[in-house]
């Protein structure tokens, strides 16, 4: 594949290739001093991490929208979410690669959409100490796939039910 190719497909295997090819160059005596190839490096593989980190971003904001929905399924913003998980899964689509499939750990993710998730239903009303007890009963293991989180056409109420695992909070409301 050439070079421009794969930067247009694939910027995070782009970025790490021309970082590993600017490596072998550093070692080279007869470039000019005035190179400064150790950040040069640095700043090409940050090119990748920085779409890598945004597509992560955009599948946090999907599972922190899925599991509040499904956390409080008669909430007003319940269509908001819903649209903003279409949102998201069309940015998703846009960007994610290949190479960022298989560095992506979306146990951590969800993880951290589940944090982020119950701090937000905290701020809608929901009973703080409820809404701990049913998050903790969230697995540790995100239920959903990449594949799930990637569909650009899916429908939002879909991707929430595969979350049976966990139990609605909304009767709680204060």
């Amino acid at each position: 594949m050439a070079n421009s190719t794969l930067y247009e497909t694939d910027i995070l295997a782009w970025s790490e290739q021309q970082a590993d090819v600017l490596r072998t160059l550093a070692a080279r005596p007869d470039l000019p001093n005035a190179l400064d190839l150790a950040h040069i490096v640095e700043e090409i593989e940050n090119v990748g991490l920085s779409e890598l980190n945004a597509v992560k971003s955009f599948i946090r904001q999907i599972l922190v929208h899925v599991i509040k929905c499904r956390a409080d399924p008669d909430a007003q913003s319940r269509l908001h979410w819903h649209a903003e998980i279409g949102n998201f899964q069309a940015e998703l689509a846009g960007r994610i690669t290949a190479t960022m499939r298989r560095k992506i750990g979306l146990d951590v993710l969800w993880q951290r959409a589940a944090r982020q998730a119950q701090l937000d239903l905290a701020a809608y009303g929901l009973d703080a100490r409820e809404l701990a007890l049913r998050m903790s009963m969230l697995d540790t293991e995100c239920p959903l796939s990449m594949d799930d989180l990637g569909a650009e056409t899916s429908d939002p109420a879909a991707l929430t039910a595969k979350l049976a695992i966990l139990p609605t909070v909304g009767a709680s409301r204060q």
